[in-house]
């Protein structure tokens, strides 16, 4: 999936849990630190195509990213659970409620990272090093108009239903 396609995503899957997440499982944050939560899932949206220079992310931080394509190749390691885990732990580190605003936000962009691409014909390596690709059965080419465009097309419908419930235009 391409770079706008995942920043939407991140936004979905980040109201999607604002409105599903149970208050008995910890509460979405209230804020301003939703507000870091959403930027934080902005950048983990965008963080495991580390491993691409090309990519936005990658751009960012080219020399560590050409290291990083050049050891793992692309959607392996960063596309894993190895890696959602050790950013989670490092990501816990920060203290506060920003600290677990940064968290949750950062891992909820991960994970619709994961889940988009598994959307793809490529897949990624979701349990690396063990060398199996994964993605759904149901899956089109990063780019395609009517595959891409599909997604970006459900995700967009599902934030404009979430905005328009969050305002109580809608009950």
């Amino acid at each position: 999936m391409k770079a706008g396609t995942h920043l939407v995503g991140a936004v979905a899957l980040t109201t999607l849990y604002d409105r599903f997440v149970p208050v008995s499982w910890g509460a979405p944050p209230e804020g301003v630190e939703s507000v870091v939560m959403l930027g934080a899932a902005l950048i983990g949206g965008l963080l495991p195509d580390i491993c691409h220079p090309n990519s936005t992310a990658g751009k960012k931080i080219s020399s560590l990213s050409v290291m990083i394509r050049g050891v793992f190749g692309h959607r392996t390691f960063t596309h894993s659970l190895l890696f959602l885990l050790i950013v989670g732990v490092l990501t816990g580190l920060i203290p506060g409620t920003y600290g677990v605003a940064i968290q949750t936000g950062i891992l909820i962009g991960m994970v619709s990272h994961y889940l988009l691409d598994m959307l793809t014909s490529r897949g990624i390596r979701l349990f690396y090093p063990i060398p199996t690709m994964v993605r759904f059965p149901w899956h089109t080419k990063t780019g395609s108009f009517l595959g891409e465009g599909s997604v970006l097309f459900v995700c967009m419908l599902w934030i404009s239903y979430y905005s328009l419930e969050y305002v109580g235009v809608i009950g």
